[in-house]
């Protein structure tokens, strides 16, 4: 039999054992805590001092920039005496940041991108978002590229008064209709939102401007082309004013199954939205199609103010057109 006296003695050693373990296991673990403490002391310490060295070498006009730029929508209050609204019925706006120093009277207004519609289906949708009302769009606009404040970014026009014109019509700001039925009403008035805002600049300093610049990007591009002449009527005749447009030259050509996809698409909108009134006399009387004339290469060679043009050569949109309809 095993003794009593050395199981008890067993057993005490056991339990020493154990109760030494049980220290030196704590032991290690305040150890790795200490150690693991001590490293994340040592990662915040890290982390801070790389912080305090970005904020002492990153330049002030990079955080105040943010601010600046922050620029308030403004509405047109008076389009509703011209009829100037959105798809939805709401006031059409614009974002206006003040120039200063040399450029105080200097101006840039650029047109805002963002597609088109070209039937009721899609121009309802459109309605109901930020693209067809100022209902939904952000009240206060980030000027970045172009519209920056920033002499380092936008050496060029970082004091003109810098100007952002909302798009909420559908059709690069050139239509005049009204579709309505007994349940809904969409108002295609780009053509009216375009002279509505530029009435509400007028007497804020557009009409004694030196220089001028008519901008925009992608639908908003395509907009340059259309209101480039316009725009130059509205000025003082000594005013150097000139148009650019940004990845907003679409082309009227055959996709690789030789259908004329985006010729069928912009013909629809011109005949919803009642656009070709408004298209360049001298164009329209030279094609045999009208409407054709909603395209810059045939708009082009008819607008007499100077004109910039850039364009991506792999343009992703002009790109998705080209292609059949399996691919779209």
């Amino acid at each position: 039999m095993f003794p009593i006296r050395s199981f008890i003695a067993f057993q005490s050693l056991f339990s020493q054992s154990e109760q030494e373990g049980e220290v030196q296991f704590s032991n290690r673990v305040s150890a790795v805590n200490y150690k693991k403490k001590k490293m994340n002391t040592t990662s915040y310490g890290f982390v801070l001092i790389s912080w305090v060295l970005l904020l002492a070498f990153t330049p002030l006009g990079i955080y105040s920039e943010t601010k600046k730029n922050l620029v308030k929508m403004t509405l047109v209050q008076h389009a509703v005496t011209q009829g100037a609204f959105c798809l939805d019925g709401s006031l059409p706006g614009y974002h206006l940041d003040r120039g200063y120093g040399s450029g105080v009277s200097n101006w840039l207004l650029q047109f805002e991108g963002g597609g088109w519609c070209n039937d009721i289906e899609s121009c309802l949708e459109r309605a109901k978002s930020r693209h067809g009302s100022t209902r939904y769009m952000s009240k206060w606009e980030y000027f970045n590229g172009i519209l920056s404040n920033n002499a380092s970014l936008n050496p060029d026009f970082h004091n003109w008064n810098r100007v952002k014109l909302r798009y909420c019509d559908g059709a690069s700001f050139s239509g005049d209709s009204l579709y309505q039925n007994e349940t809904v009403k969409l108002y295609f008035r780009g053509q009216r939102i375009w002279k509505a805002i530029i009435l509400d600049l007028l007497p804020k300093g557009l009409n004694l401007a030196d220089k001028a610049l008519l901008s925009g990007c992608s639908a908003g591009g395509l907009a340059t082309f259309l209101h480039c002449d316009n725009f130059t009527s509205f000025l003082p005749k000594n005013t150097t004013a000139k148009c650019m447009s940004d990845a907003g030259f679409f082309l009227d050509i055959r996709d690789i199954s030789l259908q004329h996809t985006a010729r069928e698409f912009f013909e629809q909108l011109i005949l919803l939205q009642g656009t070709e009134q408004f298209l360049n006399e001298n164009c329209t009387s030279s094609r045999y199609y009208p409407y054709q004339c909603f395209f810059p290469q045939y708009a082009l060679p008819y607008v007499k103010a100077p004109y910039f043009i850039l364009n991506s050569a792999y343009d992703v949109f002009q790109v998705r057109m080209c292609l059949p309809f399996s691919f779209l």
